[in-house]
């Protein structure tokens, strides 16, 4: 953005429409395009004569709309001087084909329209033309190569013409609504209109991307609908200023389907928060674990036993796989695929290097075998029912982008070696009776909305991540899209099962603002139920709002009585907030239900502890011991219920078994050094503080800590000045 054009922005959403006309005119001087000059001096002109007519209190119904219709133009104005003046000293591949098409204009659309019509024709009429095969090709070869230069030409022109005129507007409507042209173009041409809305918003492109949606292709109505979420979401404060708009939204916000696809496509841009942790994961973990552990492979002990006797796989090569942690990898892999996340980004991200992918519209073509680089996997595609080529392209899991790249990389390889590895993978296929069923399966099902839109935001999401040039465009990955709290939006994803799905999806994946805040919603909207008050106040709870979780958990209580779950996080939150008594109630409450609850019982155990009813505190730490297999918390408890009970030699018998442990803990030797300190036995007790030390970062580290307990030390007839010698000597 250049430089103080985006200070005029911040005045704009303000409202603070007089200064930010002033501060345009003085910038748009820099500009050498003095019709924009004009323009916005015109404007400046005429909002100052309605500021003297309000001034001199006259009254003017059209105040308003006149008041709207200017700052709706001073915003297009500051998108126009904004570009024209980057155009001027910005490379980069936006403004590089501004300044092309500046030199060598682009082509009518209605002319575009002709040509990508032309080429539908040519494609289908060209093969019965030509008998000769190698006549046949080359004819072929002329008519795809024209079609993609239109299409080229179509992506950029729409991409980086920031206003279009009415009849630009028209033209480009007669494109979409053609019979003629491919609707894989106009895919093509809905994601050049989404790019450029992302770089200026135009009101014409996004009156397109709506009757885009009403298509009647997946491919062109669902890539609409994705190009509108994200347009709504960088340009969220212009729309409201285009009442038509706004009622059009309204009108298609009341349709179920409408609904249904944007939850879906809600849900897919959360999802795609975990693209870069899986990513991560799949590179540094899963990746290099597969590649280290396969080696093991060779192995005469892991290979399948090859005797006549049997053709089981060996035993310990299961093994392995559970040693190794293959299987718990590879089922967390299927997991991500199951639930929609994006597993295949770093298989493919260094796919993206063939010269396809240095052209922009390449990265949003959809998937297509006929196009003449694909011609040799086409054949290979047609040749076998079982090719593996056909589970890759059939395949939802598969973004548009990954199976160009397979397809490249297929073909990168030597025929011969290709041949050899497609065969194996049929005879593979053909005695696989599982993929046969899924192959046929592919093949029949009918292409769903929800994977085309899945498909298209990974292909974004490769785009604005792998593009060679991608650090030139904002990376729209990097925004929440919470389309809940978008007033144009909001309503069509208030229906309660869509609202409790998405808080659900992300109170799971740990975003807990986001997900409380939509809790509060079906709180304030709906009767909800225990289930929404209880993951309210577990939300809290993490956050160690104690007080206000307890209050979500007793409207859990009232909706749900007696419910262990809730009683026992009423428990925790008394307990943590510092009401043992409340929180005794409540374990006591768990305890009628779950006795032999060993964990429960150290609870309540720690509650009538923190009370100095130790009496009462060490039967249950005493329960704990005897039935627990790894005692050493109620060990730990029990000794020092002895300890400042005055029981000093329990204490120093529970404290050797902790000592004895492989590990001890810093707070046990410094426990044990307590205990002596009141037995007055100083020199041990000296011994075992300076061990304590040792554990501590500093020496003030370690005094903090002693001085937590001082008031015990007190309790047990120990003085100030004791423990101030004590100190002293540990210096």
């Amino acid at each position: 953005m250049y430089e103080g054009i985006e200070d005029i922005y911040r005045l704009l959403d303000a409202g603070r429409l007089k200064e930010a006309l002033t501060q345009l005119q003085g910038i748009s001087t820099q500009t050498n395009r003095w019709e924009l000059r004009n323009q916005i001096e015109s404007t400046l002109t005429a909002y100052g004569y309605m500021l003297q007519y309000a001034q001199q209190g006259m009254d003017d119904p059209n105040r308003k709309d006149f008041y709207q219709q200017t700052l709706r133009a001073t915003y297009e104005l500051t998108d126009a001087t904004n570009i024209a003046l980057m155009a001027l000293k910005t490379s980069g591949s936006y403004f590089d084909r501004i300044r092309t098409f500046a030199l060598q204009p682009a082509k009518a659309y209605s002319e575009l329209e002709m040509q990508l019509e032309t080429f539908t024709e040519d494609v289908t009429t060209a093969p019965l033309l030509y008998h000769e095969e190698k006549r046949r090709q080359a004819e072929m070869g002329k008519i795809h190569q024209a079609h993609e230069s239109a299409l080229g030409e179509l992506f950029y022109k729409t991409w980086v013409t920031p206003f279009w005129t009415d009849n630009e507007a028209k033209e480009a409507t007669n494109i979409l609504q053609s019979m003629l042209v491919f609707t894989n173009d106009l895919a093509v041409m809905v994601s050049a209109v989404t790019l450029s809305l992302l770089r200026v918003f135009d009101w014409k492109k996004f009156n397109f991307l709506m009757e885009a949606y009403k298509h009647e292709d997946l491919q062109v109505n669902q890539r609409a609908l994705v190009g509108m979420v994200i347009t709504l979401s960088k340009h969220e404060k212009r729309i409201p200023l285009y009442p038509d708009m706004v009622s059009r939204l309204s009108l298609l916000c009341e349709e179920e389907s409408f609904r249904k696809n944007l939850y879906t496509i809600q849900m897919q841009l959360l999802i795609t928060r975990e693209t870069s942790k899986i990513d991560q994961k799949m590179r540094e973990e899963i990746i290099p674990e597969m590649i280290k552990n396969s080696k093991q492979l060779n192995d005469p002990k892991f290979r399948f036993d090859e005797s006549e006797e049997s053709e089981e796989r060996n035993p310990e090569w299961e093994e392995w796989m559970d040693k190794s942690g293959m299987n718990d990898k590879i089922k967390e892999l299927g997991e991500w695929q199951m639930a929609g996340a994006d597993v295949y980004m770093s298989s493919f991200a260094q796919l993206k290097h063939y010269p396809f992918f240095h052209e922009i519209p390449h990265w949003f073509y959809p998937f297509d075998l006929s196009l003449p680089m694909l011609s040799t996997l086409e054949k290979e595609f047609n040749h076998s029912a079982f090719s593996p080529l056909k589970l890759i392209v059939h395949s939802d899991y598969f973004c548009n982008s990954d199976k160009y790249s397979f397809a490249l990389a297929i073909l990168e390889m030597p025929k011969s070696m290709r041949d050899m590895s497609i065969q194996q993978m049929e005879e593979q296929a053909r005695m696989n009776e599982e993929h046969r069923d899924k192959m046929e399966a592919l093949m029949k099902q009918k292409k769903e909305a929800k994977g085309i839109s899945r498909q298209y935001i990974q292909d974004l999401y490769r785009f604005f991540k792998l593009w060679k040039r991608h650090r030139e465009e904002e990376d729209i990955f990097q925004w929440k899209f919470n389309l809940w709290e978008n007033p144009l939006f909001g309503d069509a994803l208030q229906a309660p099962d869509f609202t409790k799905e998405l808080a659900d999806y992300l109170l799971q994946k740990e975003y807990l603002e986001e997900a409380y805040s939509l809790y509060l919603k079906l709180m304030e909207a709906h009767s909800p139920l225990a289930e929404v008050y209880q993951k309210a106040g577990y939300i809290l709870q993490k956050q160690k709002q104690y007080a206000d979780a307890i209050r979500h958990y007793e409207h859990a209580d009232i909706l749900l009585p007696d419910n262990v779950w809730t009683n026992k996080h009423l428990a925790q939150c008394h307990k943590l907030h510092g009401n043992m008594e409340k929180a005794l109630e409540f374990y006591r409450k768990v305890e009628l239900v779950q006795p032999d609850n060993l964990n429960i019982a150290l609870q309540i155990g720690q509650c009538l502890a923190r009370m100095e009813n130790y009496t009462e505190a060490l039967a249950y730490f005493y329960k704990v011991e005897y039935l627990e297999k790894n005692p050493s918390n109620a060990r730990r408890a029990i000794a020092w219920c002895s300890f400042v009970s005055g029981k000093y030699e329990e204490a120093l018998k529970y404290y050797r078994m902790l000592l004895d442990q492989p590990s001890p803990k810093s707070h046990d030797w410094m426990n044990m050094g307590h205990v002596h300190f009141a037995m007055h036995q100083i020199k041990d007790a000296i011994v075992f503080y300076q061990t304590s030390r040792s554990f501590e970062e500093s020496h003030s580290a370690f005094i903090a800590k002693f001085n937590k307990d001082k008031n015990s030390l007190l309790k047990q007839g120990l003085t100030n000045e004791d423990i101030q010698i004590m100190l002293d000597l540990l210096v």
